[in-house]
């Protein structure tokens, strides 16, 4: 059964999920063409209903754990640099040929028509130190709220418009000079595999991007929408991929058209 209302095309059939050619281009970093080629070779399994293809997400999967890693990630610095721009500013710790050099990988990225997730991840991964954290459920509301953070990932995608839920996760970006004072605060106990706090530390040159682009609401600050889409495509989770996809492709094709404009 579908459900065009879902963010996610659902169907059931014998106990296989579904998705729409679109969801799985997205979820690959390809273009539609080149799922529906992968679907005539039997490179992906699916179905034809209502003249139409949609994929078994199984397969999805199992492509992407089966693919190789796509390039060298970014350094810290212009992974921030990258995301500045996505943001529509200009980042102040790169030279004008590191600008320019930036924004040829964007156009690059860009050229396809459809995000390459698992390109844009991999080049963004170095951005920050990512720690995971167990932390009693019930302080997670304060913490999110506290002034040394800035909600991230599935913490801030609903406020960016982003159709992504993880209840009973959260995720924060963290200033380095505090991560020492929130661990204290909150009694933070680091847990690998099961925490349910996802903590990353950037670079402190960093932190006035974050601040500066962030959010503000009634309680908190959200980090900027290419940075939670940045997040996302980390989870290496169809729903959360495919919600980081619809985040980057406008900001990505505006991105190069904005600075071809003012090249």
């Amino acid at each position: 059964m579908f459900s065009p209302a879902c963010g996610r095309i659902r169907a059931r059939r014998c106990d296989v999920d579904f998705m729409s050619v679109r969801q799985a281009a997205q979820s690959l970093g390809v273009d539609d063409s080149r799922v529906r080629q992968l679907l005539r070779d039997d490179q992906l399994r699916g179905s034809v209903v209502g003249g139409r293809w949609i994929v078994e997400a199984d397969s999805v999967r199992d492509r992407k754990l089966s693919a190789p890693e796509p390039g060298r990630p970014l350094s810290a610095r212009n992974a921030w640099g990258a995301l500045a721009m996505l943001s529509g500013h200009r980042p102040s710790q790169l030279s004008g040929p590191e600008c320019s050099r930036l924004l040829a990988r964007l156009r690059d990225l860009a050229a396809g028509g459809r995000v390459p997730t698992a390109r844009l991840q991999k080049l963004l991964a170095a951005r920050a130190e990512v720690r995971r954290y167990r932390v009693h459920r019930g302080v997670l509301h304060t913490l999110l709220a506290h002034s040394d953070v800035v909600r991230a990932g599935a913490s801030a995608a609903p406020r960016v418009r982003a159709d992504y839920v993880a209840p009973g996760r959260a995720e924060v970006y963290v200033h380095p000079d505090r991560i020492g004072k929130l661990e204290a605060a909150f009694g933070l106990i680091l847990d690998v595999q099961g925490g349910n706090l996802v903590v990353r530390v950037p670079p402190a040159s960093a932190w006035s991007f974050l601040v500066s682009g962030a959010r503000e609401a009634e309680e908190g600050r959200d980090a900027p929408a290419p940075v939670v889409a940045a997040d996302l495509l980390d989870a290496k989770e169809d729903r959360a991929v495919v919600a980081a996809a619809g985040i980057l492709e406008p900001l990505l094709a505006s991105s190069v058209a904005r600075r071809a404009d003012s090249a």
